[in-house]
């Protein structure tokens, strides 16, 4: 009904007009015909109708192009613009320049807008005058929604109106572009646009975003489902690639590089650290389907992203993650398959002890003399020392 009443809505607003409190929607598409449907239906669907959305089909092999123009002919707020890049980045850069509105955001073929997402986004943005806003996000296995990590709940624990990156940075766990709603003109203003070629250009995207924002919103509520594909097609679920644990780690460095010049030394230190307690711990837990090549990509990047051992950034990062980069960046890959077997990436099987007043996890080869693991590794974080404290809690 929502779907309907936008569309009649819609229709009665000349194409000239749409643009003063309407929101463009870039979508890049490539052989995403069993969802593009519903993902089209979740932004028309949308009780904010004042929507335009751009979808790119970067030559399809499926049916994809033509289930979108199915939608464009009876639907004036859809357009189906063909194209031949074979990236999708470059796809983004071509909506980008159709766009028009007073706002801008994106959304992959295959994800699912919740309900009230462009409501809640552009309302905020109205009450606090910022740049953009950022929505948090769940994670959707067929039918089925699911957190998609701690870190970004606990980003998103509560709304944030009109706040400054410096004031906080906990918010640079979220880097994919879909959850952020922008006004168009700080868009245009901040000289925003995807690098071209490689993955994981998001994390580029979003530092230089976050880094030249005045303010901007974080939302407590959920505002996109990321589906992961059943059959892994997915670029983020295919990362054992080399190519593409090397883009991981140079996505990740040049994100720390603009988040150094634009923001300052602590907000780049801040977003090292989740780097070491997420997404490269995310890429080396991976390790087991690793070829060598991916392995010794993975052993450059941490090389290029590890500070010195000694370094007090480490103090954050999960002794779990620690001990596991130790072994990789010796290259020692025996015994870093041999640590993930043994459970070494479940935190709580293993004890918790104290020596010299510093909480430590007795994770494998803890007091093994020929691993030689320095003990430092096996410092526990904070999050760590949450995680057995629940436990306690939890337990009769």
């Amino acid at each position: 009904m929502r779907m309907l009443v936008g569309r009649r809505r819609a229709a009665a607003v000349s194409d000239a007009s749409r643009i003063s409190g309407w929101v463009d929607v870039v979508m890049p598409v490539r052989d995403v015909a069993n969802y593009i449907d519903r993902s089209i239906r979740s932004v028309l669907a949308q009780d904010y109708w004042r929507v335009r959305l751009i979808v790119l089909d970067d030559a399809s092999q499926d049916a994809t192009a033509a289930r979108v123009s199915r939608w464009a002919k009876r639907d004036s707020r859809v357009t189906l613009v063909s194209v031949d890049h074979s990236d999708a980045n470059a796809t983004r850069n071509l909506g980008l320049m159709l766009v028009r509105s007073e706002y801008v955001t994106f959304l992959d073929g295959d994800d699912v807008l919740l309900a009230g997402a462009y409501r809640d986004l552009v309302g905020s943005l109205e009450r606090s005058g910022s740049d953009f806003a950022v929505g948090c996000y769940d994670r959707l296995t067929g039918r089925r929604r699911m957190p998609a990590a701690f870190w970004i709940d606990e980003a998103h624990a509560t709304d944030r109106l009109g706040v400054s990156l410096e004031a906080y940075p906990s918010i640079l766990v979220n880097a994919v572009q879909w959850t952020k709603l922008y006004r168009t003109e700080f868009w245009r203003r901040a000289e925003l646009r995807f690098p071209e070629g490689g993955h994981f250009q998001d994390q580029l995207v979003s530092a230089r975003a976050y880094a030249r924002a005045r303010m901007f919103d974080v939302l407590a509520r959920k505002t996109v489902s990321w589906r992961i594909r059943d059959d892994g097609s997915s670029m983020t679920q295919q990362g054992v690639r080399p190519h593409q644990v090397r883009d991981r780690f140079a996505t990740a460095l040049g994100a720390l590089d603009v988040l150094a010049a634009e923001a300052g030394e602590g907000v780049r230190r801040a977003r090292l650290a989740q780097y070491l307690s997420n997404d490269a711990a995310i890429a080396t837990s991976e390790l087991p389907g690793m070829s060598e090549a991916a392995f010794a990509a993975l052993r450059d990047g941490l090389m290029a992203l590890a500070p010195d051992v000694d370094d007090p950034v480490w103090h954050d990062v999960p002794a779990e993650s620690k001990v596991l980069y130790e072994l990789v960046l010796r290259g020692d890959r025996e015994r870093a398959l041999e640590y993930i077997e043994r459970g070494g990436l479940d935190l709580l099987r293993h004890p918790l002890t104290v020596i010299d007043g510093v909480d430590y996890v007795e994770l494998p080869f803890w007091g093994d003399s020929d691993a030689a693991v320095p003990l430092v590794r096996f410092r526990a974080a904070p999050r760590e020392l949450r995680a057995f404290a629940d436990r306690g809690r939890s337990q009769p």
